[in-house]
């Protein structure tokens, strides 16, 4: 019960005029101080708002959100093996836990308390030195609960080496957002890819009507998208994730002529940011490095 007038609390003010749109989604999540994937949030707000032939959600849509991005079930049954009535963890079923799970042989109970301090959200809970699921999915999701080593979260490695002697995070029909028959292409792919941190992108390039080129798996049923309109949005996505290169992996299957025109909005769209020529010395034994 305190859990929903938390929660209810928290967004029914957001929702005063009934809808809101993405960017107030994205506000309102980082309000709620969740951790999220920024990618994998627009592809479920996409869903629903092309379901609904509209471009605001509703507050039961967000709920939905909400739990598609929390309520993991392995969360859940972590949740209820150590709850006893599955509302709650009292300090000693947090301290269970602590010491079953996550190993912890010291100081079980000065941890305890302050992991329900510090992430415990309902204030009367807190009190109790009690956890409840929302405070219970804000510590797993945490960076103390992440494997990750945090020093590796920036470059650590020697960037000044030729681009060839590097693993390249690579993406391969970037454009599909589904199946490889009859899905859609999709420029949400290139984004997606590109906000993930991935540094080579795969276009698959055809002749079009108009002496447009289009992008699309071939001889295939997928939908058709314009190779102009990729290239706008590997312009405005390129390095938001990453300073480092991007390669563009063509596939070309275009005419002469229309490669003249990619090559145009190649050109016109990436502007200084397209290597067209050698860097330093005209005579070039090995690929430039990333730096």
């Amino acid at each position: 019960m305190e859990e929903n007038r938390w929660f209810l609390s928290l967004i029914q003010n957001e929702f005063r005029t009934g809808k809101i749109d993405f960017d107030s989604t994205m506000k309102l999540l980082e309000n709620l101080q969740m951790p999220f994937d920024f990618v994998h949030v627009k592809h479920v707000f996409k869903k629903i708002v092309d379901k609904r032939k509209a471009h605001v959600i509703n507050i039961e849509d967000f709920r939905a959100i909400y739990r598609t991005i929390v309520h993991r079930p392995e969360f859940n049954e972590l949740f209820r093996a150590y709850s006893q009535n599955s509302k709650i963890l009292a300090d000693i079923e947090l301290i269970e836990f602590l010491r079953r799970e996550q190993y912890e042989t010291e100081s079980c109970e000065t941890t305890a308390l302050e992991i329900i301090l510090k992430y415990e959200p309902i204030e009367e809970v807190r009190k109790r030195r009690q956890m409840s699921f929302e405070g219970f999915i804000r510590y797993l999701s945490s960076e103390d609960c992440s494997i990750f080593k945090n020093d590796h979260k920036t470059v650590y490695q020697d960037m000044n080496h030729s681009l060839c002697d590097y693993f390249i995070s690579s993406s391969h029909n970037t454009y599909l957002i589904s199946d490889q028959l009859i899905g859609p292409s999709d420029l949400w792919g290139y984004s997606s890819a590109l906000l993930k941190g991935c540094r080579c992108l795969e276009i698959d390039c055809w002749d079009g009507s108009n002496n447009e080129p289009i992008v699309y798996h071939g001889h295939t049923l997928t939908s058709k998208i314009l190779f102009r309109s990729v290239i706008q949005v590997i312009d405005k996505y390129a390095f938001m994730a990453s300073d480092y290169p991007v390669v563009l992996s063509l596939e070309n299957h275009c005419s002469l002529k229309q490669q003249e025109v990619m090559a145009q909005h190649l050109e016109n769209i990436l502007g200084d940011k397209l290597l067209s020529s050698t860097i330093g010395d005209t005579v070039v034994t090995q690929l430039p490095s990333p730096e």
